[in-house]
């Protein structure tokens, strides 16, 4: 059988979410000149945020990936294996003027108000530090087979597609990242975690099948990693928890997108957590963020130079547990702050024109 060559970049969560994904897709978007900035995982859940400076703004969404950020022309789609929430959609869309922009599959599931209410109200849902989104309860009739799809909503008809046939033939000349959501260790049936995680898998597998994607089409797993892991809601780091008050004192205050309380953070990487995300999503780089939370020295910085020996140790020991080469480096809020480590050039300044 003829090997077909493959052209898309998957961008995965290492850990538990908030890894700074969608700064990753965006990034290697722009870089590679993607034609194509597709979303899997579950739906709606937590947000996808870039900043632009130091202190805002803040550009941010929920439903649509964020690889489009610093790519004017690039189209955005949405597979079908990711619940939508219609009016969080159209809002996104018009917020940042991307209506001639996007696509979803014409076979995703919708959110309903109903669904949103169901989970407000689910001591279980409460219990494990859900989103609210709907996402969970969606999925739920979706497997039951009373969800309504978007060809089924009036207002969605001019935007449905069909985006598995559009992925696969897209990515056979032109490069395309698909952009996942949440983290691994979040994982419904790969977590050790149960009941708290996501209600759908999110590895490479899981977000390759929801936009219907052919695996011999992929090129690049890209995993990324915080340097001190986050968690929203309940569960367990496999690692010390720092304080709120070292956090706060540290100036490691990251708020979180429900009801923005500071984000619980871990004092490190749980290395074989790490090994375990790397091996089941096929990870051919990594992506190491909030570097500056590791090593203030770090911050801000854009060049191999200032790398400092702390943090050379932290990348020579991800990459001796994963047998993965981390390639990019994130460095600070702004969105520039980033060193590419495969020695390839970015233009800020041309990227800096286009931003919203």
């Amino acid at each position: 059988m003829k090997t077909q060559k493959g052209n898309v970049t998957i961008i995965i969560g290492a850990q538990w979410g908030d890894e700074g994904k969608g700064l990753i897709s965006a990034y290697i978007a722009s870089r590679e000149k993607a034609t194509l900035v597709v979303r899997g995982g579950v739906g709606p859940n937590a947000e996808h945020g870039i900043f632009i400076t130091e202190s805002g703004p803040y550009i941010k969404v929920n439903q649509l990936p964020l690889g489009w950020i610093f790519s004017p022309t690039i189209q955005i789609r949405i597979g079908s294996g990711v619940a939508v929430n219609p009016q969080l959609l159209m809002e996104e869309m018009k917020r940042y003027h991307l209506e001639k922009r996007i696509k979803i599959d014409f076979r995703c599931p919708i959110i309903t108000h109903e669904h949103i209410l169901a989970e407000q109200k689910s001591k279980g849902m409460k219990s494990i530090g859900s989103t609210f989104s709907g996402s969970g309860y969606c999925r739920a009739d979706f497997v039951l087979r009373k969800a309504k799809q978007a060809r089924d909503i009036p207002e969605l008809k001019k935007y449905v597609t069909d985006v598995s046939q559009e992925i696969n033939a897209v990515s056979v000349n032109k490069p395309v990242v698909l952009e996942s959501s949440q983290g691994t260790l979040l994982s419904l049936a790969i977590s050790s975690d149960y009941p708290n995680t996501t209600s759908d898998n999110v590895t490479t597998m899981a977000v390759g099948d929801d936009a219907g994607l052919n695996w011999q089409k992929i090129k690049d797993v890209i995993l990324v990693v915080k340097t001190l892991p986050t968690r929203e809601g309940n569960g367990s780091f496999g690692a010390p928890e720092l304080s709120e008050q070292h956090i706060i004192s540290q100036g490691l205050v990251e708020h979180s997108s429900i009801k923005g309380v500071i984000r619980r953070k871990a004092t490190g990487i749980n290395w074989d957590l790490l090994k375990y995300a790397a091996e089941i999503n096929g990870a051919t780089q990594i992506a190491l963020t909030f570097c500056e939370h590791y090593d203030p020295k770090m911050t801000n910085a854009t060049h191999t130079s200032k790398i400092t020996k702390k943090l050379w140790s932290l990348i020579h020991k991800i990459e001796s547990v994963t047998k993965t080469p981390v390639t990019i480096l994130n460095t600070g809020k702004p969105y520039h702050c980033i060193i590419d480590l495969s020695k390839k050039k970015t233009d800020w300044k041309k990227i800096a024109k286009i931003l919203p």
